[in-house]
């Protein structure tokens, strides 16, 4: 249902990240500090604002204006060897969102806000259903919950890995294209925190080893038996269908693992009223 899950959650998600986000460009970022929000570095620079619409803060669109004189001009920080990426704002959030820090990821529920599409046609070999494939974005902001079953050491970082399966009834959700950026949460006692920044999902799919003929798709998979998993350069490979589920896996860099690395950057930005209050201790001074 393309029209379920995009407004803010109630119940036992409530305030469990939507009201971080915000939009950037075609994508997401989650406020983390009074002037800095985080998102995906693979999606480049998508726009010179960041918006916390109505449909996150519940109140009206804020518009802020990133700072592009950040970081020496660089107007970002990236945070070397991962997929994440920090900007600052001009002006200042009323709220932001606190740091996942804690190792114990593996179990935890998440829950993850995007701008991916809905699902598509339905993946059906030998007559039995295996997912559905994923189009483009459609720009709707959409939130959804899957579990985190395993971390991973990857050539960009750690990232939390999960599986597209039944565990979460009708809330289980998966990534496609649009998703990239969007802040996921994990509860860390009462609260809802940043875990992670959405990344990626497995390599695309097809119903036959055949190069060339278009027939290959990105696909929400929850049961990858019977389907050839690769790509027409890197080959395919068939995977045996043994009539357990093999879910597919989303990725999402992890935040506990740079969690110094983003402190540090956050407190080289100093809060607002800190910066005025140094100030005019000097002026008293001189």
């Amino acid at each position: 249902d393309s029209g379920h899950n995009n407004t803010a959650p109630v119940g036992q998600y409530a305030d469990s990240g939507w009201q971080f986000e915000g939009l950037f460009g075609g994508f997401l970022g989650t406020m983390i500090s009074h002037q800095l929000f985080i998102t995906a570095q693979h999606i480049g620079v998508q726009s010179s604002t960041f918006v916390s619409t109505s449909l996150f803060n519940g109140v009206a669109d804020v518009t802020y204006n990133i700072d592009t004189t950040a970081n020496s001009g660089a107007g970002f920080w990236d945070i070397a060897g991962t997929d994440l990426r920090i900007y600052k704002i001009n002006e200042t959030f009323t709220t932001y969102a606190q740091l996942y820090t804690l190792s114990n990821e593996v179990g935890q529920t998440l829950v993850t806000n995007g701008r991916g599409g809905p699902r598509g046609d339905d993946v059906v070999v030998s007559a039995e259903l295996k997912g559905w494939k994923t189009g483009g974005s459609d720009g709707v902001a959409r939130w959804g919950v899957n579990e985190v079953t395993a971390i991973f050491n990857t050539p960009v970082g750690d990232v939390l890995a999960a599986e597209f399966d039944a565990v979460n009834g009708q809330e289980e959700a998966f990534l496609s294209s649009g998703d990239s950026g969007g802040g996921v949460f994990i509860k860390d006692g009462a609260t809802w925190k940043l875990a992670g920044v959405n990344y990626a999902i497995e390599q695309n799919f097809d119903t036959n080893n055949v190069t060339g003929d278009g027939s290959d798709f990105a696909g929400a998979i929850f049961d990858k038996g019977g389907l050839y998993q690769g790509s027409d350069a890197g080959g395919w490979t068939f995977i045996p269908n043994t009539g357990n589920d093999i879910p597919e896996q989303f990725f999402v860099s992890r935040i506990s693992s740079s969690a110094a690395d983003i402190n540090a950057i956050i407190q080289a930005v100093p809060e607002p009223g800190s910066a005025l209050l140094a100030a005019a201790g000097l002026l008293i001074a001189l």
